[in-house]
Formats: C-alpha cells, sequence, structure tokens
C-alpha cells in the first residue's frame, strides 16, 4: 500500500509549574520566585496515511522511565498511535521542577508530574485534530563557533569538566570532538508557508541557575523567530548529543546565532509533500557503574569538594536500589529520505557523530533526552579518563559499554527503517 500525502498537525501547552516548586540540576536548593520564560510541551504529529508519529517536547530536565512510560501509553491510548511512533524528548533545562532525580536530591515532583502525564496526551491529542496537507524537509549548516567540548584533559591525563573550573595553565585539549552541525527539520502547509520548524544541535541546555523558571534557549530561539517571522511557528527543540559539550556564549548570544541559522536554513530547505513514514523502538537492558564502593571519591574530592557529600548520599541510595542493570530504550523514526534517532539521557557526542556516519538515510537528525533519562553516557576512554560525568550517581546509572552498545543498537534500527 502506498502512503498518501502528508499532513502534520501541531500544538502546544505551558507546563510550567507552581511557583515555590524547587529548581532542577544544581548541587544546591533553588526555590522557585517567579518565571523567566514559560515552560512548553509542543507536539508535532505526522501521517501519510498509514502510520502516525508523534513528538512531543517539554522543557524540562528529563522523565523517570515510569512517568515517560505512563506519557507514552496515555498518547496511546487518549490518540490511537502505538506507543512505538510516540517519541518524548526534553531540553535538560535547569529551570525546570525535578522530573528525574537530582544529585543529593531524595524525591521527585511526583504531584506535577502526574499533571504532566495528562498533559502531554492533550497536547499530542490536539496536535492529531489539528492534521492538514503539509510538506517536509531537512537541511543544516555548520556552526562550529556556537560548541566546545567541556570536558578538558589536563597534564596528569584526567578530565575536568569546564564549569567546575580549572587553572588554564593545566589544561592541555578538550578530551573529545562536538559536532558543529545545527539540524533543521521543516514542515510547511500546502501554501507552503512553514508551520512547524524541528531543530537539533549537539550542545548542553545549561544557561539558567537562578530562581526563575525558565526554558533557557528552546524558549529565546522560540521568541526570537516569533519575531523574525511576525507570527507564532512552533520551533520543536530536538536536544542533541550534548552531555560532554557546552555552548560558546552565553543565553543572548546563543539565541541570535541559533534563530539566525534556523531562520537562512529553513529558507533554502526543499519540502517533499509525499513521505513515507516509519518507526522502531528497541528496549534494553544495559550495564550499572559499580556502587559497591565509593570508588570515585579522591577524584572528586580533588575536582570538586563541595559536591562530596551529595555523592555519597547517591552511592548510598543506589546502594539501596541494589539494581544490577539498567534498562531504557532507544527510537528511531523514519521520514522519507530522513531519520531521527533518539537515544535517552544526555549522550556524548561521539556517540551521535558514530550514528550519523554510519546512518544509510541522506540525513540523520541523533538526539538526547529521549523518554526516559539513565543521565551521562558516556564513552568508555571517559570512564578512564573520570571527572564529573563518570561518576555514579542516580544521574549517571549507565556503566561502561553501555553508550556504544545503544550506539550501535541505533544504527541497526535505522537499517531495518531504510529497508522497510
Amino acid at each position: 500500500m502506498s502512503a498518501d500525502r502528508l499532513k502534520a498537525g501541531t500544538a502546544e501547552v505551558d507546563i510550567t509549574g507552581q511557583i515555590g516548586l524547587e529548581l532542577a540540576g544544581e548541587l544546591r536548593p533553588r526555590p522557585s520566585r517567579g518565571v523567566r520564560t514559560p515552560l512548553l510541551a509542543k507536539a508535532l504529529v505526522l501521517s501519510d496515511g498509514i502510520k502516525e508519529l508523534a513528538i512531543v517536547t517539554l522543557d524540562l530536565l528529563g522523565l523517570q522511565r515510569d512517568y515517560a512510560t505512563k506519557s507514552i501509553a496515555a498518547v496511546r491510548e487518549r490518540c490511537g498511535i502505538e506507543s512505538d511512533a510516540v517519541m518524548i524528548i526534553c531540553s535538560r533545562t535547569r529551570g525546570g521542577p525535578y522530573t528525574t532525580y537530582g544529585l543529593g536530591r531524595s524525591n521527585l515532583e511526583t504531584g506535577y508530574l502526574d499533571t504532566l502525564v495528562a498533559r502531554i496526551a492533550a497536547v499530542a491529542a490536539e496536535a492529531q485534530g489539528k492534521l492538514q496537507d503539509a510538506s517536509l524537509g531537512v537541511a543544516h549548516a555548520l556552526v562550529p563557533r556556537l560548541a566546545f567540548n567541556r570536558r578538558l584533559m589536563t597534564r596528569n591525563m584526567k578530565a575536568v569538566t569546564e564549569w567546575i573550573g580549572v587553572p588554564p595553565n593545566e589544561v592541555l585539549a578538550p578530551e573529545g570532538p562536538i559536532d558543529p552541525q545545527l539540524t533543521v527539520l521543516t514542515v510547511r502547509d500546502d501554501k507552503g508557508n512553514p508551520m512547524c520548524l524541528l531543530w537539533n544541535f549537539a550542545a548542553d541546555n545549561r544557561f539558567s541557575v537562578d530562581d526563575q523558571f525558565a526554558a533557557d534557549l528552546p524558549g529565546t530561539v522560540q521568541q526570537a523567530l516569533d519575531g523574525r517571522m511576525g507570527r507564532h511557528v512552533p520551533a520543536l527543540y530536538l536536544m542533541g548529543c550534548g552531555g560532554n559539550v557546552g555552548f560558546n556564549f552565553g543565553l543572548q548570544r546563543a539565541t541570535e546565532d541559533v534563530a539566525n541559522t534556523i531562520m537562512a536554513v529553513q529558507l533554502e530547505t526543499p519540502c517533499d509533500p509525499t513521505i513515507k513514514l516509519g518507526c522502531r523502538r528497541e528496549e534494553m537492558i544495559l550495564p550499572i557503574r559499580d556502587y559497591t564502593q565509593f570508588w570515585s571519591e579522591a577524584d572528586i574530592e580533588l575536582k570538586w569538594p563541595e559536591a562530596l557529600e551529595a555523592f555519597r548520599r547517591e552511592v548510598e541510595w543506589l546502594q539501596r536500589e541494589g539494581a544490577k542493570a539498567v534498562p531504557t530504550s532507544i527510537q528511531a523514526f523514519r521520514l522519507g529520505r530522513f531519520a531521527i534517532a533518539a537515544l535517552p539521557g544526555a549522550p556524548f557526542v561521539e556517540f551521535a557523530l558514530h550514528i550519523k556516519r554510519e546512518s544509510p538515510f541522506q540525513a540523520t537528525l541523533v538526539v538526547g533526552g529521549a523518554n526516559d533519562d539513565p543521565g551521562y553516557v558516556i564513552t568508555r576512554d571517559a570512564f578512564a579518563h573520570e571527572g564529573f560525568e563518570a561518576w555514579p550517581a542516580r544521574s549517571a546509572r549507565i556503566g561502561p559499554g553501555g553508550g556504544e552498545f545503544m550506539a550501535e543498537e541505533a544504527i541497526h534500527l535505522l537499517r531495518e527503517l531504510q529497508r522497510a
């Protein structure tokens, strides 16, 4: 059976929490006292007449596995979209409530999370209800000035993450590469006007660490695009694999560079109205980091001593949990000649570069923060060099070899989709 003309629908809903909720992702408590930019859930539903896909982006640090599973099930129940065809992507903003475990924090904002599940299903259903004739295309630009690898190798061949601080004369070189490619997926209506933009870049959305709710880069980029276009076109942020990559600039400069690049790329993107859709998901059981003893104590005391007690508590919590492995999943979507490969947590950029090189599709967007959040997904070399991302915590569960296995499975799913 051949696919019909592509149809697409978009929707968005405010998911900002109540003032007073603690904001996630930093060592010290930060009760929220205001809103700088609202947190949004945005949805894009695509249909080719045979298959429907749903992409939902959330301005949140991440989702624990049980809530990601509940949210996907809620979309399936309300919209009739199969579970493998629902992709939820978090932006890793530090301006949202605790929806995934933070360093040294014992619990989650379960009341907020319980209401979030229904909102995710509702925004997907609204997007599905707005399906209209559409076309789709993908293009990219190279912007190497935007990012740097923030794990810095020192003279003793150990890694220190840039934001922790290291004397400049101790730094030899970054541990790894960056991915300079900013990719834009443009969806147009039947008159050729953009109705949705999805953008993907590998760098961590870590900007605001104060007492304000803030989506940070996806929120400010949306505002900038609205101003340049003179109307609102939903821009969905598909966070790249930026677990070891940071932005070179502050929020204002990064916003200008990203928005200008998106505008230039989407103007020159040819779009196809006949797009074959497909999806694959693979459940995985990955190795867990060794929490049997506090092996990283000396490394933490040397590099970030104020966090020593928080990491000690993390190891104790992991010991009480007693988990033997890390269950998670990876996903792949086919969009005609293009594809999206989706990994959980905060993967290192090396995995995205490998997947792109091996993908059989004309263009492949590799995203992190997809569905559940097992935390940092790092390379074998990074474990050998130690440092923040290698220290065991509930926000950093996956052990050596897990990231490499995920990348190979993602490539396998892409090849299956290409043959289908």
